[in-house]
């Protein structure tokens, strides 16, 4: 599959995550789009902490790069001083341990049912047959005490035309009053994937 094309439309509260691999400056990038967000909050009428706001972007810039995904992008809103919301592009290519990846494939390797059983919807979109996977799945525990948290997720898989394999649109995110915003946002942004 070749991803050199890739691309998808985002939600203009979306910031694009940048490879922090060296020679990248992470630091620099952060402060500069932190500040920027600080900006377009505070003449929202809602002020954060640019300072928050850039160890936040660093944070979240080099804990989705350990997936390496094909893209990333954190949804940052107006008021807050953190990403509520993270999606990632990657791809899943066929191979020994399994040799036909298909949307039906991804319903029964993909879904999860810690909380009962997943929302899956089987639907075309441009690109080609696609999967989506609407799930709540346990996190990891981010501290030595407490609980686990709820990860909400959205999840597309969608096999390009004349492809083996697939392309996904994964989003998480944590609080359950951004469920219906965030869930309208990714559902416009799926049929928007190109190859």
């Amino acid at each position: 599959m070749d991803f050199s094309e890739l691309g998808v439309n985002l939600h203009e509260q979306w910031v694009s995550l940048p490879d922090p691999t060296p020679p990248f400056d992470l630091g620099a990038w952060a402060d500069e789009t932190a500040a920027e967000l600080a900006a377009r909050s505070a003449a929202d009428g809602e002020p954060v902490d640019a300072k928050r706001l850039s160890r936040n972007l660093r944070a979240i810039t080099k804990e989705s790069a350990t997936r390496e995904p094909l893209g990333a992008f954190a949804w940052y809103v107006s008021g807050f001083n953190h990403a509520v919301g993270l999606a990632e592009l990657s791809a899943v290519l066929p191979d020994e341990t399994a040799p036909e990846v298909t949307p039906q494939w991804m319903a029964e390797h993909f879904a999860a049912h810690d909380f009962g059983p997943p929302e899956i919807t089987y639907l075309d979109l441009p690109l080609g047959p696609a999967v989506r996977i609407r799930q709540n799945v346990i996190g990891e525990k981010k501290r030595l005490f407490g609980s686990r948290p709820v990860v909400r997720t959205l999840v597309y898989g969608v096999q390009p035309k004349g492809e083996k394999g697939l392309l996904v649109l994964r989003c998480s995110w944590a609080e359950s009053v951004i469920d219906e915003p965030i869930t309208g946002i990714v559902d416009n942004m799926a049929p928007t994937l190109v190859l």
